[in-house]
């Protein structure tokens, strides 16, 4: 027995998360206002901030192809360039399976489109506040949700906790001050880690602080941003648009910010006295496309903005990229890459990029947001680091003169580059094994009333009308019934025979409520849960029926009612039905057991585990069958006691029918023999 005095404690620590996650929750709807205003406001520099305001409340409508899919957060430009080799090998892999990609900056979005166009439904994150992030997700209703990097919304992830959508934090990187920081705020997040199915981590060192957080499921599997390709279109692209100056060397400067501007024009009037290069200067922020112009200006130096041509001419002009998604491109195209906000106190940006387009690296030493690719690109001798104007002249001096140097410092990033690669495959293997099932073809939708999820590759489209038995009569598709609590309808539908169940309740509760159950979220629902358990326990390859489609219709202001739909298993007969004809032999026993014994090792626990819901078809497999109310369960004592229910309904049958073959001396010894050996 717990004393008293750890109940009260427990009591209290719990009742202090939730006034925690109650302030917090007040606090983000108080909020709204200003951060409309914030984004009303960075539109005077980004037009991109006050489009599309409508999606960061979740006022927009979700189309019904993207419902019941995959979410993929990308948050800004750093994680959408990381996530894109993945995005892209699961469109590629998994065609059927609906994608929307989430973003909060207008650059991140606009790369997006321009890669992904309508591949993928792109969208803005909800501000995260209950009234928005509830909208966001009953709408999109996603199968499963990937964060990259470390990108968590307390609110959201409730959200997502209490309708049972797991979720994947991916690419993810953990500083020591930032976990410093996550610890003070332990009470609010510990939970948030705790509901994670998988942390797919950079590196060791960020395994280590997560799992010091709270997070369960942590493995290392490399960073994704090492998995950069070039395609032979973006090399042609490059040499395409630099025709007119190809005996020039490329000199890009990438990512760059307010403060490194005017240091970069200032050493690039230093070495034009020395070397005709050809400067690309590509600012990491739109806004900023202006302001390079205009000191541009000011220098006098003439300037060409890649929006306005489509080769680069044959002059003395400076090239300003205000154009997204062809960073590669430039990168074939250079012979030396300066990679920005790495002068200022910003924590640099990603090399690697410019790395595989064959480009000779320099940055400066503010390189914390990337410290362990740049520790590894020092040790090898993959960069040059600059600290001011002048090391920056010298630098790229040094590197125009001698294409030895150039070339070995190349061969060195790449070698780095080249080690780590593979990450995506494994990232992507890794999350779709935590959060899917594995079958694609299962498609959700909603309509904000009735919630519909079903197997595409059997039901094409699943409406309403397809868990009517008038409906199926109609189509002369009904094979039989049978009755017990209730009438379960056998429907023959091409290839695939179907049995349709009607949830509903029993006991005394159920002579006077037969077929509505208390509103709750639709994931935690009795027809949803029992389609997503069973699609979990078909691909751990146990004996159960495959589920076809199921619905949570909502009634009234606070409760549901709902159906299933799963396959027929072809020959089978439940136990009950074949005791009635004749007993069983040894082997068919033993089956029985071992397919209990098989359901029991993967820790899933059966609520109604009796001789009705045993089954053996004409091959003498055995199945098990209608998992109401079942799930995973941690090993403890209810596998015997799943065993002793079991037990009763076959005592209980016995007593109640004349013709029921079962000697249980006989019998169940030969069914423990089974579950023992198994």
């Amino acid at each position: 027995m717990v004393p008293q005095g750890i109940t009260d404690a427990l009591d209290c620590r719990v009742l202090a998360l939730i006034m925690l996650r109650r302030l917090y929750a007040a606090l983000m709807t108080a909020l709204v206002p200003l951060l409309v205003l914030y984004f009303w406001l960075r539109g005077r520099k980004d037009p991109g901030y006050r489009q599309h305001l409508g999606e960061r409340l979740a006022f927009t409508a979700t189309k019904a192809e993207y419902q019941g899919g995959l979410l993929i957060h990308s948050v800004s430009v750093g994680e959408t360039l990381a996530a894109k080799g993945l995005i892209a090998q699961l469109l590629a892999e998994y065609p059927m399976l609906p994608i929307t990609v989430t973003c909060m900056t207008p650059t991140a979005r606009r790369l997006i489109e321009a890669r992904f166009g309508d591949r993928v439904n792109c969208v803005y994150f909800p501000l995260d506040y209950p009234g928005a992030v509830k909208r966001f997700i009953e709408r999109l209703a996603p199968q499963a949700v990937w964060l990259m990097e470390t990108e968590l919304w307390p609110r959201f992830l409730d959200e997502l906790k209490r309708r049972r959508i797991p979720v994947a934090l991916l690419n993810a990187r953990l500083s020591q001050p930032s976990a410093a920081g996550y610890r003070r705020l332990q009470a609010l997040l510990r939970p948030v880690w705790q509901q994670l199915a998988l942390v797919s981590a950079q590196t060791q060192a960020s395994a280590r602080r997560f799992r010091a957080l709270g997070a369960p499921a942590v493995t290392v599997d490399g960073n994704l941003k090492f998995d950069v390709t070039v395609t032979d279109e973006q090399r042609c692209q490059a040499r395409t648009f630099f025709t007119a100056v190809a005996d020039k060397p490329v000199w890009l400067c990438a990512s760059t910010h307010p403060g490194e501007h005017e240091i970069i024009l200032d050493a690039y009037a230093k070495i034009k006295r020395a070397y005709d290069v050809q400067l690309v200067i590509a600012p990491r922020h739109p806004e900023q496309f202006e302001r390079v112009a205009e000191l541009l200006n000011a220098a006098g130096v003439d300037f060409t903005r890649r929006s306005e041509i489509t080769e680069m001419p044959n002059d003395d002009s400076v090239l300003i990229a205000d154009s997204m998604g062809e960073m590669l491109v430039w990168s074939c195209a250079a012979d030396i890459s300066f990679v920005g906000g790495s002068l200022i106190e910003r924590g640099g940006h990603n090399p690697l990029e410019l790395i595989a387009g064959g480009s000779a690296v320099l940055s400066g030493r503010s390189v914390y947001n990337f410290a362990e690719i740049y520790q590894q690109l020092n040790r090898a001798k993959g960069v040059r680091w600059v600290d001011d104007c002048d090391t920056l002249v010298d630098q790229v001096a040094e590197l125009l003169s001698d294409s030895n140097t150039r070339q070995q410092q190349i061969a060195a990033a790449q070698k780095v580059l080249l080690q780590h690669k593979g990450a995506t495959q494994r990232v992507r293997e890794r999350a779709l094994q935590a959060t899917f099932t594995g079958n694609f073809m299962v498609k959700t939708q909603t309509n904000g009333k009735e919630f519909i999820k079903f197997d595409s590759a059997v039901l094409p489209e699943c409406e309403a009308k397809h868990f009517s038995p008038k409906y199926w009569q109609q189509q002369k598709a009904i094979a039989g019934n049978s009755t017990g609590r209730a009438t379960v309808w056998f429907i023959q539908q091409g290839d695939h025979g179907m049995l349709l169940r009607h949830y509903y309740r029993g006991g005394l509760v159920g002579k006077v409520n037969k077929d509505r159950f208390w509103r709750e979220p639709e994931q935690q629902s009795r027809a949803i849960h029992e389609f997503d358990l069973l699609g979990k326990l078909v691909e751990l390859g146990l004996p159960v029926p495959k589920p076809i489609a199921a619905r949570m219709i909502k009634t009234g202001l606070f409760s549901y009612r709902a159906d299933i739909l799963v396959e027929v298993i072809p020959g089978a007969i439940d136990v009950f039905r074949l005791l009635r004809d004749k007993p069983l032999t040894a082997e068919q026993w033993q089956t029985l057991g071992a397919a209990v014994k098989q359901m029991h090792n993967h820790n899933v626990y059966h609520s109604d585990l009796n001789c009705h819901n045993l089954m053996l078809d004409d091959q003498d497999k055995a199945w098990i069958v209608d998992f109401d109310k079942c799930g995973f369960k941690e090993p403890d004592q209810w596998k015997q006691d799943n065993l002793a229910r079991l037990k009763r309904s076959l005592v209980k049958e016995k007593g109640k029918n004349e013709s029921f073959f079962w000697k249980e001396n006989r019998d169940w010894p030969e069914f423990l023999t089974g579950y023992e050996k198994s």
